[in-house]
């Protein structure tokens, strides 16, 4: 390409003639020098809209209408690919770049095929590599034909491949959560002559997600063109290309995934990529890492209080805020849930490993894992480790305590053989022992505490008597206990109010974890305080209520139809559910404790992809499997696509109030005692709120013999169920 920027003596026009792609090659190079020459990057006509700075900073790596892009040469394409890729959050691998120049061929001979036969389709846009921020991965290309999208897979060689899967998750993520893709057709297409294994079953979202089309390299066009024919509408309103490629996504990332993300020091909400979530969960961040700045100016310590409803980002607060310029290098974020800091743990050494195979600066394991250990805590360690005559001071003056309504009580930690004192009171002593400033971060959901022991956030404010030192920061919601008791710091007066600081942006009050119910959290309440009739409410504004059957054949055939693309399904239940056993479910400690929970949130139940050694995947013991129910212990602070929910005999709707129970080994006794009442109430609480995409729930219908059931209340909690909006499941049970 020999062209000076500085010779034109119209710019503007010089650069309207010349190819779409030169542009960003030349911007590269002289972007000061072109800014100066058209007008501060407005350029007043070319494809890309008009705005140079804006083209240069959209999310796909390449864009343009396919009159264009057909008659770019492909060393210009590949080139300006290699040119966004060095700036790229996501970077590809050389050999992803690479392997352009055999997948680019017959993309661009089928977009002529395309033109020939319907020439309006020269106005079709084209993207190629398009992120999706919220897994860190990009699409292959996006063609915009007006009114349809069609993402595409492409994959070289005769290999056989799991494209199929790939390009459906790439679809059901611009279809749940790309605002300008919502409503609109999408078809996910693949590319290549080596054998697609089928992924199943689709009868989710098929009246917007369409079956997988696929071609092999020579028959681009023609399937192109038979997409154009069956889907293409010119009546229909067409897709703003420059405001699809820069549409924001939402809800807020699957906590696994955005722990990845976040370790490999890259940001959440990818720059051009907005969140649905971001402003709210920003604002909070935002007032954190300022109390942080400003503690540790005046030599100050803090506590702050961050609370919220389940699924509303708490989590995702802390892991961004353990990060955050200027917090990480004295951070560590800790969490008293044993399964998610085993969880998060091996997704992050996992993926440690993986990057350093992928930028040819192999790591261990074990250098991963000494890495990730040190980031991420058991609190019971961290406090066991620091709270005792003459241990050393923390090296972190930030902590981030996740669950901290988990935090024991003084008489939990006396069985444990620990100090009487609460979990509560060592944390804020050990953090006190620093000699300046500290802070100590609380995050805190409302009406999970879920065993003995755990003293809620009442303790907090108990322990916060005697540090008398501290400032404290927390929302009005907890301040004022407006919240009906579940955010409550201080029970009564308190001589604590001169130092309260009150951050309404510390308190998250819509779930962001359903995807199709935003409302789940709301209905949840309602059906666990016994109000059929706001439940119902509630339900009938879902676009995709909770449903219910008596068959646990059932249950399996609709999650395992309702995944598409990399979805994951699992069963969970309660850990009284003891009768669960005669459904194949085993809920009793000793096998909980000693399953391998890293395999079920983590590992794939199948995989046909020859490229891959298996590692993590075809493993029985993945959830997808629903072989393996999670309890309440193991799946709070966590997370699937699809729930089900298996109801046991440990809670039952008696016909005016909910009753608790328990199994002796031959029959269910009334649990008597108020607070392991409350925890059972909120075990279920948790069950029900797991889900991001939708949940099903079984309530058993057992054999009349079976004398250790409860048929009559298991009845009548059902028909409960439905006169809170639950539909009956009908699809056939055969499997």
């Amino acid at each position: 390409m020999q062209r000076n920027a500085t010779a034109w003596e119209d710019p503007a026009e010089e650069v309207a003639e010349i190819s779409y792609l030169e542009v960003t090659l030349i911007c590269e190079l002289t972007l000061d020098r072109l800014r100066c020459s058209c007008c501060g990057g407005q350029v007043r006509s070319g494809p890309w809209g008009g705005n140079l700075a804006s083209f240069l900073a959209m999310p796909a790596y390449y864009r343009a209408p396919l009159r264009t892009f057909v008659n770019d040469t492909e060393s210009s394409v590949i080139g300006a690919l290699a040119v966004a890729n060095r700036k790229a959050q996501f970077p590809l691998s050389p050999e992803a770049v690479e392997a352009w120049e055999l997948q680019l061929s017959p993309l661009v001979q089928g977009c002529r095929q395309l033109i020939s036969e319907l020439p309006e389709a020269t106005q079709f846009e084209i993207l190629l590599e398009y992120p999706i921020p919220r897994i860190g991965k990009r699409i292959d290309a996006v063609l915009l034909m007006h009114n349809v999208i069609v993402a595409i897979e492409t994959k070289t060689g005769f290999s056989a491949t799991t494209a199929e899967r790939q390009v459906d998750d790439y679809a059901i993520q611009l279809a749940c959560f790309h605002a300008p893709s919502i409503h609109r057709t999408i078809v996910p297409m693949v590319i290549s002559d080596g054998h697609v294994a089928k992924g199943g079953p689709r009868p989710f979202a098929d009246d917007v997600v369409r079956p997988c089309r696929q071609a092999s390299t020579g028959a681009v066009g023609n399937l192109l063109v038979s997409i154009a024919r069956e889907e293409y509408d010119p009546i229909s309103p067409s897709i703003d290309a420059v405001a699809w490629d820069s549409g924001i996504f939402h809800p807020i990332p699957p906590i696994i995934d955005a722990a990845v993300t976040l370790y490999s020091e890259n940001e959440v909400f990818e720059i051009g990529h907005a969140c649905a979530a971001k402003e709210d969960l920003d604002k909070a961040i935002s007032s954190l890492t300022t109390i942080v700045r400003s503690t540790r100016e005046k030599d100050e310590k803090a506590i702050c209080f961050i609370t919220g409803v389940p699924g509303s980002g708490k989590t995702l607060v802390g892991l961004n805020a353990v990060h955050h310029s200027d917090i990480r290098d004295t951070a560590s974020f800790l969490s008293g849930n044993g399964p998610l800091v085993k969880i998060l743990r091996e997704a992050l050494i996992r993926d440690d490993v993986r990057r350093s195979q992928i930028s040819g600066k192999r790591r261990t394991r074990r250098a991963a894992e000494t890495a990730v250990y040190a980031f991420i805590q058991s609190v019971h360690r961290f406090a066991d480790d620091h709270y005792k005559e003459q241990a050393p001071t923390p090296a972190q003056r930030v902590i981030v305590f996740d669950e901290a309504q988990r935090a024991w009580d003084s008489q939990q930690n006396e069985r444990a053989k620990r100090p009487a004192v609460s979990e509560a009171h060592m944390m804020m002593d050990v953090m006190n022992r620093h000699a300046g400033w500290c802070v100590l971060v609380c995050l805190v959901g409302g009406g999970q505490e879920i065993n003995r022991g755990e003293a809620g956030l009442p303790e907090w404010g108990v322990a916060l008597r005697g540090f008398t030192n501290w400032k404290i920061y927390a929302s009005s919601d907890v301040l004022n206990d407006r919240s009906g008791g579940s955010f409550s710091l201080f029970s009564g007066d308190t001589d604590c109010t001169e130092r309260i600081s009150a951050i309404d942006n510390f308190h998250l009050k819509v779930s962001n974890r359903s995807i199709r119910a935003t409302q789940m959290s709301k209905w949840v309440d309602a059906v666990l305080r016994g109000d059929p009739s706001a439940a119902k409410d509630i339900a009938e504004q879902m676009s995709s209520p909770p449903i219910v059957s008596r068959d646990i054949s059932a249950v399996r055939q609709w999650l395992r139809e309702k995944r598409r693309g990399l979805t994951r399904a699992g069963l969970v239940a309660s850990s009284g559910a003891a009768r669960l056993r005669t459904d194949g479910l085993e809920t009793s400690f000793d096998f909980q404790e000693r399953f391998e929970w890293e395999r079920w949130f983590l590992d794939r139940d199948s995989c046909e992809e020859s490229s891959c050694d298996h590692k993590y995947c075809n493993d029985v013991r993945a959830s997808s499997r629903l072989e393996v129910a999670a309890t309440q212990f193991k799946i709070q602070g966590l997370e699937l696509d699809w729930i089900g929910v298996c109801w046991g005999e440990d809670l039952l709707w008696s016909g005016t109030e909910w009753l608790s129970r328990n199994f002796n080994g031959k029959t269910w006794k009334a649990n008597k005692d108020l607070q392991k009442h409350k925890y059972r109430v909120n075990g279920y609480r948790v069950l029900l709120t797991r889900a991001r995409q939708g949940m099903v729930v079984y309530v058993p219908r057992p054999a009349k013999s079976d004398s250790s059931r409860l048929h009559n209340q298991l009845e009548t909690t059902a028909q409960f169920l439905i006169k809170c909006g639950m539909a009956e499941l009908t699809i056939p049970t055969a499997v």
